[in-house]
């Protein structure tokens, strides 16, 4: 079997890189917080010091990370996994959310150093990385793809490639947009419901029975019932990947009033002091009253 590097391991990274141990996969890991290592290296995973050192250990190195610059810092920093003696045709496999253009910048910088690269982003939360239900939606050659499905397979039920690098992430953007105003339209609508004396369970009810139902809103309903708004997916990184699908737009000269709009409303939730919350967070400014 190959041999994997795993790097971030946070609420989705260590769900995803125990469900390789339990396959079987010989894995060596590195988090910024090596306290964040212990649960699986009690597995039987290895600790690498850096992700120079895990990259010369790994077929497949698997990154996880927040952003553009902890991708770049992982990848082509002073101990980034670019700079040791990692094998030839190493395949890195990001699954986090970056830009399309650093996205493209990195696949090009691994092609030079004899990798191969592909944007593989996840669509799902922690319930789907633990049950090893993630969609992928992937860009890249389609030749690395068909080599790495094994791994794919074990983290996912569902991966679809979208062609060359940097639309795996074009297609995660797209869905995060829509993600993202979807909370922010679920959250007017129980405002409005509950101005009208309905109870927020009917307003949730009448949602979850209609046109407008969707996986995400029946992963958030529990959330948005029961105030309870521990992170799945952070209010701070969905306003994140909003300004992603902005800086895109503005670079297409395209128009996207809503999305302009709810970017306020995310940047307004972290200003207060919601980032670390879940996304579905966005509701308390609703709660609080005022003027939005």
């Amino acid at each position: 079997m190959k041999k994997i590097g795993f790097i971030g391991l946070g609420i989705m990274g260590s769900r995803m890189a125990k469900r390789l141990i339990n396959a079987g996969y010989e894995l060596t890991v590195y988090n910024r917080t090596v306290e964040k290592t212990y649960a699986l290296i009690n597995l039987g995973a290895q600790l690498a010091t850096n992700p120079r050192h895990l990259a010369e250990r790994s077929d497949v190195i698997i990154t996880m990370v927040s952003n553009d610059d902890a991708l770049r810092e992982v990848t082509e920093g002073e101990s980034g996994a670019f700079a040791g003696d990692a094998r030839p045709d190493a395949t890195f496999i990001d699954c986090g959310t970056i830009s399309v253009k650093t996205t493209k910048y990195l696949a090009r910088q691994a092609e030079d150093w004899g990798f191969n690269w592909l944007d593989a982003p996840v669509l799902g939360g922690p319930a789907a990385a633990e049950a090893g239900e993630l969609p992928f939606v992937v860009g890249g050659p389609q030749n690395v793809l068909k080599l790495n499905m094994d791994i794919l397979n074990t983290l996912g039920k569902r991966i679809i490639w979208m062609g060359k690098n940097g639309m795996g992430q074009a297609a995660k953007i797209v869905h995060n947009l829509a993600c993202g105003i979807s909370l922010a339209a679920f959250s007017e609508a129980i405002a409005l419901g509950e101005e009208f004396d309905l109870t927020r369970k009917q307003v949730l009810e009448t949602l979850l029975s209609g046109g407008v139902t969707s996986p995400l809103l029946k992963a958030k309903a529990p959330k948005f019932e029961q105030g309870d708004f521990e992170p799945a997916f952070a209010l701070a990184m969905m306003g994140k990947d909003l300004t992603l699908a902005q800086e895109a737009a503005e670079r297409f000269l395209l128009s996207l009033p809503v999305l302009s709009a709810v970017k306020k409303l995310y940047d307004l939730a972290k200003a207060r002091g919601l980032g670390a919350q879940d996304s579905s967070a966005i509701i308390k400014l609703y709660e609080e009253g005022g003027n939005l």
